[in-house]
């Protein structure tokens, strides 16, 4: 779960989206930077969202006497991982710009961050099953 949580601060500060324009021009979005525009105001949804999976990751690292929680608790935050990559995707998907916008490598960081909530989940109910052994 360590690791899941390393992997999703990388997700928030690495470069998610880079914008290339004539003449040499660039701008990178990174992930905490991702963000949406409303009525006004500016909504940082892809920190918010990997901020609350991160703190139901960290939730779940300190609730290790209850394990059902623990597993909810990854689940909620596999949700949340998702939603924030989505996100991010619909931003790529939506930008519109007279050059090239490219979806980075670092995207994969999120899914890295999936892969470790998932193994920490097999590993939860794999202890719990010993346990009970």
């Amino acid at each position: 779960m360590v690791l899941a949580i390393a992997m999703l601060g990388l997700f928030l500060w690495m470069p998610l989206i880079r914008i290339e324009g004539p003449h040499g021009f660039f701008d990178e979005s990174q992930g905490w930077n991702v963000l949406q525009f409303m009525s006004g105001y500016f909504y940082f949804i892809n920190a918010i969202l990997v901020g609350t999976a991160i703190g139901f990751t960290l939730l779940s690292i300190f609730l290790f006497k209850n394990r059902n929680v623990q597993v909810l608790l990854c689940f909620f935050a596999i949700v949340f991982i998702i939603a924030a990559q989505a996100f991010v995707y619909y931003k790529y998907q939506t930008r519109i710009y007279d050059g090239y916008v490219i979806f980075r490598k670092w995207n994969l960081l999120s899914l890295a961050a999936v892969l470790f909530e998932v193994l920490a989940i097999y590993y939860i109910r794999k202890d719990e099953q010993l346990i009970k052994s």
